[in-house]
């Protein structure tokens, strides 16, 4: 869940600016905005929750973020048989560098489909990462391998990541969390459903990792070739899939540009704001914000909040990120089997995608500094005790699905708080950057685990992303939400 780029609130507002500016001069600026009709306004909803249904079939393919902690082991066998060279610490550099691909791009989606089409855009996407799991079916080099699924992948996965999110906004401008959680759950969805289908294809008979090998003075074991020899053919059906989604998608996502909601006189009632907001709070209705924001870019870097904000991020993220990725190369070594972890790791996308409509609900009701707290005390009880779950299914499936749930929270929270503290204009950037830094905390925890499970263990290393959590929650304490920035 994902990224909000440089038009994350207003992304919608902007596409329409000239559309509408060339409406007024010619017909005045009584006919800027239309009256819709009760009827009108049926329709309008039926033409939402398609274009719903569509996002959500969208975000079934770009689930496929978190579905490489489940099929890396099979992966990982298929490729030693290639070249004896390859380790599970190679293997484990796809995900933050599918992370940082995915997030760096996330802010010029919008523009881009403004100037070819939206659904030019889902479809060109879709189509470029079908291809890819096509072409990963042919593949036996390793750098071409995370070369093609890193970039090929993440990158058009980022650039579409929001289009059906703001086409939802423009049928349901008053309802955007729900909009966004709806669409975002299908990003955990895909993952879970993904999760069963890979293993069923690549392990129908659940046979466990038996060939050892010698990997930085241990012993790492991997899957024989009655399971990684069906890799190939799993790619294939993942490429056919995620190629009729796409066409499902392209088919009933659409942007209505002359669509404008968030202005609709209620008629028979004269002027009256649409239900289902508090008008007074909320940072999505634009009519009604009157408090200062920050202007600039370069006004909101020097903040205090910005810094504050940076560390949180980098710090309250990794935890989430590592188990993501290492999930079942972790449960492995506690001795569970590979069936399980599937319904594991198919169980912790669902907690991803599924809580942050309830985070964001939350977030209305308490605030985010409140809601960070929480999450941040969760995440130091977890850090601190999963080292000492003692091979336990039971214990290892409650962490790391709470971890999840977590995680889902933070992506749900940090682009309110953006738009909250700096604003329509600033805010989105700001969560553009700090979805980047999201990729650099992915990229940490890997390397914790690269270098730091060879030396000392599962165990030093959770209790080192202890240490971030800390620091996490030390600054969640004493950040302020609200900023002053009238003052020089």
């Amino acid at each position: 869940m994902k990224p909000v780029p440089q038009s994350v609130a207003q992304s919608d507002h902007e596409l329409d600016k000239n559309h509408h500016e060339s409406q007024a001069d010619e017909h005045g600026d009584e006919h800027h905005f239309k009256e819709y009709s009760p009827k009108e306004l049926r329709s309008i909803k039926i033409q939402g929750v398609v274009c719903l249904l569509g996002g959500i079939a969208l975000h079934f393919v770009l689930g496929t973020f978190y579905l490489w902690g489940g099929i890396s082991p099979y992966v990982g066998a298929y490729m030693k048989d290639k070249d004896p060279d390859v380790t599970q610490s190679t293997l484990q550099i796809v995900f933050p560098i599918l992370g940082i691909a995915t997030n760096s791009v996330l802010s010029f989606g919008v523009k881009l489909a403004q100037r070819i089409g939206f659904k030019t855009m889902i479809a060109g996407a879709g189509f470029l990462i079908s291809l890819a799991f096509l072409i990963l079916s042919f593949i036996n080099n390793i750098y071409g391998f995370i070369l093609i699924y890193c970039f090929m992948i993440g990158i058009p996965s980022g650039l579409v990541y929001m289009l059906p999110i703001i086409c939802g906004w423009k049928y349901f401008p008053f309802n955007r969390g729900m909009v966004s959680g709806l669409i975002i759950a299908g990003y955990g969805f895909g993952a879970f459903t993904f999760n069963f289908i890979c293993k069923a294809i690549c392990n129908p008979n659940n046979e466990e990792p038996d060939i050892p090998f010698d990997e930085d003075g241990k012993v790492k074991k991997y899957f024989s070739r009655d399971v990684f020899q069906n890799v190939p053919f799993m790619f294939q059906m993942l490429a056919l899939s995620y190629f009729l989604l796409t066409i499902i998608a392209t088919l009933l996502v659409k942007y209505p540009r002359d669509l404008n909601l968030e202005y609709q006189q209620v008629l028979g009632d004269g002027n009256k704001k649409p239900s289902g907001i508090n008008h007074e709070k909320s940072v999505d209705y634009h009519p009604t914000v009157m408090h200062a924001e920050c202007e600039t870019l370069g006004q909101g870097m020097k903040s205090r909040p910005f810094w504050f904000l940076i560390v949180m991020v980098l710090c309250s993220i990794i935890f989430g990120m590592l188990m993501a990725n290492c999930y079942k190369v972790f449960g492995q070594t506690l001795g569970i089997d590979d069936a399980s972890l599937t319904v594991l790791g198919s169980v912790q996308s669902v907690c991803n995608g599924g809580s942050r409509f309830g985070w964001a609900v939350l977030f209305d009701k308490i605030g985010f500094k409140k809601v960070y707290l929480i999450i941040a005390v969760i995440n130091l009880i977890c850090t601190a005790t999963i080292g000492y779950i003692n091979n336990s299914y039971a214990g290892y499936f409650i962490i790391l699905c709470i971890t999840m749930c977590c995680e889902g929270g933070l992506f749900s929270c940090y682009p309110a708080v953006s738009a909250k503290i700096f604003g329509h204009k600033v805010g989105p950037i700001i969560y553009g950057g700090l979805f980047f830094v999201i990729g650099l905390s992915n990229m940490l925890g890997y390397l914790l685990y690269k270098f730091g499970e060879p030396k000392i263990g599962y165990g030093g290393v959770f209790w080192i992303v202890f240490g971030f959590c800390c620091v996490a929650f030390i600054l969640g304490i004493f950040f302020k939400e609200d900023h002053d920035w009238k003052k020089k």
